[in-house]
């Protein structure tokens, strides 16, 4: 996995185990790991298929399919998308929990780490 993606993740390990950043650390942490996300893709895309880095996020998860099993690159761009929506706040939406947040960490951690070994 990239430096860069696991110090985000790292760090919203932090978020969730201190909390310190009261009020706003959900959306902080959802931030982070959506950028590790990002981020690796980034780095998959660049050893894969450099032109399809300058695409769009949307286009580059539905290009997935053609180094990704189906089920993973459903599982990706349902993170993502996951990640996308809860990351903007609207004022008739509460905040993630702490256990969702947790459980999108771990399938980042998951889902990068598969990621970064896509030679």
């Amino acid at each position: 996995m990239n430096d860069g993606t696991q110090v985000r993740l790292d760090q919203t390990e932090k978020l969730l185990d201190a909390r310190s950043l009261r009020g706003t650390w959900p959306r902080w942490a959802v931030w982070l790991i959506r950028l590790a996300v990002e981020h690796e893709l980034d780095a998959l895309w660049a050893r894969r298929s450099p032109e399809v880095v300058g695409c769009s996020r949307r286009a580059q998860l539905l290009a997935l399919g053609v180094v990704l099993d189906s089920e993973t690159q459903h599982r990706v761009a349902e993170l993502w998308n996951t990640l996308s929506r809860a990351a903007h706040h609207h004022h008739y939406e509460l905040a993630p929990t702490a256990a969702e947040l947790r459980g999108w960490l771990d399938e980042a951690r998951l889902l990068c780490a598969h990621l970064a070994n896509r030679v």
